[in-house]
This record gives C-alpha cells, structure tokens and sequence, in this order.
C-alpha cells in the first residue's frame, strides 16, 4: 500500500476560507464530499494499521483490497465535490435567465428543470459512496486492529455526516422543482437512501463503543 501524504495545513485553510466567504461554491455539498472522503480515508486507516501487524496476518489480503476499495472511493468523493459545484452553477446560471415575455419563461423553466435533476446526481451519488464505504467500514470494525476502535467510530460519524449534508443538498433542488411528482419521488428516494446510512453508521458506532466501554 501507498503511503498517506500528510495534509498541509495551508490547503486545509484554504478550502475553509473559500467556504466561509459569501461565493455559492465551494457550498455544502462540497463540504459533505469532503467529509466523505474524510471518512473513507480514516477507514483505510484501520485497514494499514491491522495489515503491517502480524496478529491479524489471516487477514492481511483482505485489509489490502479494502484500503484499495475506500482509496476509490475516497477519490470518487473529491471528484463529486467537483461536481456538485458545477451542477449548482448551472441552476444559478438558469435561475437569472430572463422572464419577461412568454417563451423566456418557457425557456428558463425547461433549462432550470433539467438543471435540477441533473443537480441531484452528484448528491445521489455521495450516497451511494457513503454507504458502501459503511459497507467496508462494518468489515473492519470486525476484523481491524482493536487499536483502531475509536478511529472506526471517527469514520463512520464523517461518512454520516456526508450523507446528511448530500440529502440537504437533494431537498435543496427538489424545492425548485415545477415537477411535484418527480421531486417527492427523488425526496422519497433520498430519505430512504440517507436512513439506510443511518442505520449502518449508527449499528457500527453503537457496537465500537460497547467493546469500547466493556
């Protein structure tokens, strides 16, 4: 396995200071992929710390894969962040098109419909990343060094913390919506999307902490 660069403390200052200025993006979906990737990063913690300790050689292979798998997935999550920043640009740039005569209107509301769907992907996606990163995450909550308790409990609160902030970022564009019927079935999609991370996140915590505390 790779080494892990150190995060500088200057790149660090910077995506903070672009996300407390008053610009739309960097914004909160951004801010929910990085803390997803945050995530997937402390899991494949757990993962380097059980494959260099000889104890838990039986399962040195496996621990590869999945650092591997998260290393994915946490790059997947950077790229979303890219992403979801475009697709709200392109909601602004529809949300100031002109409206005075009838076909702008028409013209503003077919761009600015489409802008949203398209503006749920990325979000959707973050989702979907956090719960199979919850999916490795249980793995090796099971099988990952017992020094590493507390680090598994720190990334399964991060990738919780993604879905949220990738659920708000859902409602925010479904309340755009013209299209009633396609934003409570996307509403819909994503409560059920973000309870199942819920659960998983809060299963794995729950269980840490009790062989933590016992």
């Amino acid at each position: 396995m790779a080494e892990r660069s150190q995060v500088k403390a200057e790149q660090l200052k910077e995506f903070m200071d672009a996300l407390a200025s008053s610009e739309p993006t960097p914004g909160g979906g951004a801010s929910s992929a990085v803390a997803g990737a945050l995530g997937c990063a402390q899991a494949q913690m757990v993962a380097a710390i059980t494959a260099k300790n000889p104890r838990y050689e039986a399962v040195h292979g496996e621990m590869r894969e999945r650092w591997e798998h998260l290393g994915g997935l946490r790059v997947r999550f950077m790229n979303l962040a890219e992403e979801d920043a475009r697709g709200y640009a392109n909601v602004a740039r529809a949300l100031k098109m002109p409206r005075e005569s009838v076909t702008e209107k028409a013209e503003r509301s077919k761009i600015l419909a489409g802008a949203l769907e398209e503006a749920c992907r990325a979000p959707f996606e973050m989702l979907a990343c956090a719960g199979e990163a919850l999916e490795d995450l249980d793995w090796l909550s099971r099988e990952g060094s017992s020094l590493a308790k507390s680090d598994i409990i720190c990334a399964a609160a991060l990738l919780e913390a993604a879905a949220n902030g990738a659920s708000a970022t859902v409602l925010a564009n479904t309340s755009w919506m013209a299209d009633t019927e396609l934003a409570r079935r996307l509403e819909a999609l994503e409560a059920h999307q973000r309870e199942l991370v819920r659960l998983y996140s809060a299963e794995i915590g729950a269980r840490v902490e009790r062989e933590l505390l016992s």
